[in-house]
């Protein structure tokens, strides 16, 4: 029997309230993400997919069309909310996501601190999760301005992992890195995948970190979808916009 799509989006549009553009930002999007697939979302600036990660985050609401997780319609504040604790999301700008005045292992607990979990579970479990993405035990009680950004965003990375999420977002998670930061992250993703089952969405306009890391590629121009890669088939037919990405014509 065919597995159910951990989230299905169906003909789903898109305007930003107030907009006096015309166009819509998304128009017309049809994806079903299965549970442990790495989905990439790739793209250039403008072409809405940080929009659509939004979205599949449970942050923005589509304009219209039909949002599904695990076969139920996410409809209303209390399946939107249910939903959300199912979620995290990586956003861009790593040092804008964390409190400067706080310590990395504080940073670390933030998720767990309302959960009514004792302090040693909370301390085991940031300590576990800031042990995964490789920061180092003498960096714990730091403050993020004594850490690099690529630290920093293993910092909101392990912050998010804390919870167990189902699904991780990561709106370009390398942009902001150099070379080396950027394979470690690429690694300690594939790993989280991996070794603990969760469902990845890498937004990027980096077509060779998205091709690495996605076993399934959504390609968007100006809103709309133009592709959709299976790169686990090895052979695949892409159209000419994505050939032109693909060779950094666009980029």
């Amino acid at each position: 029997m065919k597995s159910r799509p951990i989230i299905s989006v169906s003909d789903l549009f898109f305007r930003y309230p107030g907009s006096r553009e015309k166009k819509n930002a998304l128009e017309r999007i049809n994806l079903d993400i299965f549970r442990g697939v790495r989905v990439g979302i790739l793209g250039e600036s403008g072409s809405g997919k940080t929009t659509l990660s939004l979205i599949l985050a449970g942050l923005e609401k589509p304009s219209s069309g039909l949002f599904f997780y695990r076969g139920m319609r996410l409809q209303g504040r209390k399946a939107y909310r249910d939903y959300s604790t199912r979620i995290q999301y990586l956003f861009q700008n790593p040092a804008g996501a964390v409190n400067r005045y706080r310590r990395i292992i504080d940073l670390v607990s933030e998720p767990l601190i309302y959960r009514n979990y004792s302090k040693e579970t909370v301390e085991f479990v940031a300590s576990e999760m800031l042990q995964k993405v490789g920061i180092d035990p003498l960096r714990w009680y730091d403050y993020p301005d004594q850490l690099s950004l690529g630290q920093i965003q293993r910092v909101c990375l392990a912050r998010a992992m804390t919870t167990c999420p189902e699904i991780l977002i990561c709106d370009e998670p390398f942009s902001a890195l150099d070379v080396s930061n950027r394979g470690k992250m690429e690694e300690i993703l594939l790993q989280l995948n991996e070794n603990h089952g969760v469902t990845l969405i890498i937004i990027s306009h980096k077509p060779d970190s998205i091709f690495y890391l996605c076993q399934k590629i959504l390609v968007l121009r100006e809103g709309k979808k133009v592709d959709l890669i299976d790169v686990t088939q090895g052979e695949y037919a892409i159209c000419e916009y994505t050939s032109k990405l693909l060779n950094k014509k666009l980029m």
